[in-house]
Formats: C-alpha cells, sequence, structure tokens
C-alpha cells in the first residue's frame, strides 16, 4: 500500500483529536457577553476554582469547579424570590449590583446583593465540612480580639488588610469603636435562620460587628424603614471593608447591619460597572463544547 494512504488515518485522528479539543468559539458556540463577563469576573476572584467552563450547541454554559461540582451559568427558569436563595444559579447570584459607596436611599424590596448564594461554590471554595474548614483557617486579630478566618483565596489576608486600616480609624476616633466590638466570626457551621441554607459564616469568610447594636431584619417589622440606621453607620469603615473585596449587609433590603463577608467576586462586578479599568482573568483556555477532551486531561 503506498505510504500516503497509510498516512490517512494518522492525519483524520490527528484532525479529530483537535477538532474536541478545540475552544468552543472555533467550534460556532460562544459565551454570551454577560456569562462571558461574569464567568471571567469569577475566574478573577477565585483563581483555579474553575477547571472548565462547557458550552453546548444552544450555548448554554456549564462550569465545572475544582471539587468536580458542575453548576450550570444560567438554568433558563423563572424562580420565585424564595426559589432564588434556595437554588440559584451563577446569573442569579451576580444579578444583583452592589452598591459601593455611601448610602442614599432605601433598597428596593428584596435588592440585596450577596445574599443570593451558590452554595456547592461556597463548599468548593472553603471546604465541605466543618473540619476541612476549620483546616483552612489561620488565627487573624481584630481590634484586640482573634477570630479564625479561612486563608482561601485571599479571604484571611483582605480581612488583615481591613483591620489594619480599622485601627487607624479607630485612631483618629475612638467613639466608632461602638460600632465594632465586639465582634464575632470564626468557624460557625450552622444555617441561616429560618432556612436550610448554610451561613457564610460555617465557612470562616464573614464577621459580624456589635451585633447587639447593629439591627437585623427579622427584628423588624417587613418595610421598615432604617435608612437613618443604614447612613448612621460610619462611612469610612464600610469603605475600608469594601476596598478589600468585603460586601456590608446594611444595604440589603433584607437588613444585616452587623454583617460583612468576603466577595470579591461582587465588588469587582461593582468596579466595573463604575467604568474602571480592570484587567480580568483570560477564560479561553477553561471554554470547551460539551464532551471535548480539555487539554489539562490530554494524554492522561
Amino acid at each position: 500500500m503506498p505510504l500516503r494512504f497509510l498516512r490517512l488515518p494518522c492525519l483524520c485522528a490527528l484532525l479529530l483529536a483537535q477538532a474536541l479539543s478545540a475552544p468552543a468559539q472555533s467550534l460556532g458556540q460562544t459565551l454570551a457577553p454577560q456569562a462571558k463577563r461574569d464567568l471571567a469576573v469569577l475566574a478573577t476572584a477565585y483563581p483555579g476554582v474553575m477547571t472548565a467552563i462547557e458550552v453546548d450547541p444552544a450555548g448554554r454554559a456549564t462550569v465545572v469547579l475544582s471539587d468536580g461540582t458542575r453548576l450550570p451559568y444560567d438554568n433558563g427558569r423563572q424562580k420565585s424570590q424564595e426559589e432564588l436563595l434556595d437554588n440559584p444559579d451563577i446569573k442569579d447570584m451576580l444579578a444583583q449590583p452592589y452598591p459601593l459607596g455611601p448610602v442614599v436611599a432605601e433598597p428596593a424590596l428584596h435588592f440585596s446583593p450577596g445574599r443570593i448564594r451558590v452554595e456547592p461554590l461556597f463548599l468548593a471554595l472553603y471546604g465541605h465540612d466543618k473540619a476541612t474548614v476549620t483546616a483552612n483557617c489561620r488565627p487573624v486579630p481584630f481590634l484586640g480580639q482573634t477570630m479564625a478566618f479561612n486563608t482561601r483565596f485571599g479571604a484571611a489576608d483582605a480581612f488583615g488588610r481591613v483591620e489594619a486600616q480599622l485601627r487607624r480609624i479607630l485612631a483618629a476616633d475612638p467613639s466608632l469603636r461602638r460600632f465594632l466590638l465586639p465582634a464575632s466570626g470564626g468557624v460557625v457551621w450552622r444555617v441561616i435562620a429560618g432556612t436550610h441554607r448554610l451561613s457564610v459564616h460555617s465557612f470562616a469568610a464573614g464577621v459580624d460587628v456589635s451585633p447587639k447594636g447593629n439591627p437585623y431584619w427579622r427584628s423588624f417589622p417587613p418595610g421598615t424603614n432604617i435608612l437613618p440606621t443604614r447612613q448612621g453607620f460610619p462611612p469610612a469603615v464600610v469603605a475600608a471593608f469594601e476596598a478589600e473585596g468585603f460586601i456590608w449587609g446594611g444595604k440589603w433590603s433584607e437588613f444585616d447591619v452587623m454583617h460583612f463577608e468576603y466577595r470579591p467576586e461582587l465588588v469587582l462586578l461593582a468596579r466595573l460597572a463604575r467604568g474602571e479599568n480592570i484587567a480580568l482573568a483570560d477564560i479561553n483556555r477553561l471554554v470547551h463544547p460539551v464532551g471535548a477532551v480539555r487539554p489539562s486531561a490530554a494524554g492522561q
């Protein structure tokens, strides 16, 4: 048999392998602009937590996490408010824009950016059980107290930088201590009151400041206007947390004025929305058609 015919099967196999491992964009399967932005923000905030983004022929994306969990970016279902909280997709979690800066008005009903959380993502980020989360923590000083904070994805380091800035703020105005102390944090593996959802405190990625002095929505009649309380909380304290990727529950409709949690993806989205030029992670290498052999798996 001529040599050129012997080479044909090898050439076909090579072309097939290249087609299967090619980025989804080259096969006509593209991410919508919002999905591409949102997933690039996640990759920037939490490097390495996504190992692949699989795109089907209709352009629907499934995110594969580092622990093997598969999450739809957008499952296409209309959801009630409770369904958004109990079973959101990634698009739902990032849909409400977090408002950086001073509070200027009461938020609209159910406008609580950050309160919608994709729990499997947090499990992959910080640990699947109390023991694993605890092993991922280190003690961080906080204004004379010490609390465990999760080291993964820069959370503990960011919390330490917040504390340093708060010390400077309190040195200039010691009267602000009443808004901050005592504080509670650490690994508190529990569900949110009245729900079956894990609290972010389960992952040691949040802190409650002066819980007895700062109000929580469940203690008030529905629709209570607390604008003076929101605006009376020291803006410099909120700014110190936001500068390091934390969001404040005092900006939620279902207010939790004591609560700050590490959500760098929401702060990144807010900074992009106000026109900041931020270099986001390149996710093109993660995007593949459904069923394709990913480069990381090649040769295994």
